[in-house]
């Protein structure tokens, strides 16, 4: 079996990683964890309530969800575990801890700038898995639609 670890920021978009993965390692298990990068509470407080499954429950999006189940279902031969992980630290050593109890050594991510992230406490992790990951392939992926008016706030304001 393959453990490969693949960035996401909850959209569908992002599962084209999955998809990817799913295509180049034909005839092999794979058991893939998806993360997301997430700053940790500043205050006591939100230290002492803080629930990585809570946070991705609030992140993950009904439209997300739905994708990645079908994604499961259609490619049960293939995909042996699809999980998400939260990454809470905040440079490269921290991150060689949070890979080491996975037993990672392949990542797929985004070639560019393609993940999203709204949410002030969240950021991508993508260059901690280039930098400390063995063996990271770069994919080139489209954005959808929804993605894409995003980006021109005008666009979407005229509904174009």
């Amino acid at each position: 079996m393959k453990r490969i670890l693949i960035p996401t920021d909850f959209t569908v978009e992002s599962l084209q990683l999955v998809e990817y993965a799913i295509l180049n390692f034909p005839k092999t298990k794979l058991d893939i964890i998806l993360v997301y990068g997430f700053k940790m509470p500043d205050m006591k407080w939100g230290l002492a309530h803080f629930s990585a499954r809570r946070e991705i429950n609030k992140l993950s999006t009904e439209s997300f969800a739905k994708a990645k189940n079908v994604l499961v279902r259609e490619h049960s031969d293939a995909i042996e575990r699809l999980s998400v992980e939260l990454f809470t630290g905040y440079n490269s050593f921290a991150f060689q801890n949070f890979m080491e109890p996975l037993e990672v050594n392949d990542a797929i991510v985004p070639e560019g700038k393609f993940l999203h992230f709204d949410h002030s406490r969240c950021f991508d992790p993508t260059r901690f898995i280039k930098k400390n990951v063995d063996n990271v392939i770069e994919v080139p992926l489209a954005l959808g639609e929804e993605h894409q008016r995003a980006k021109f706030s005008i666009s979407s304001l005229l509904n174009l």
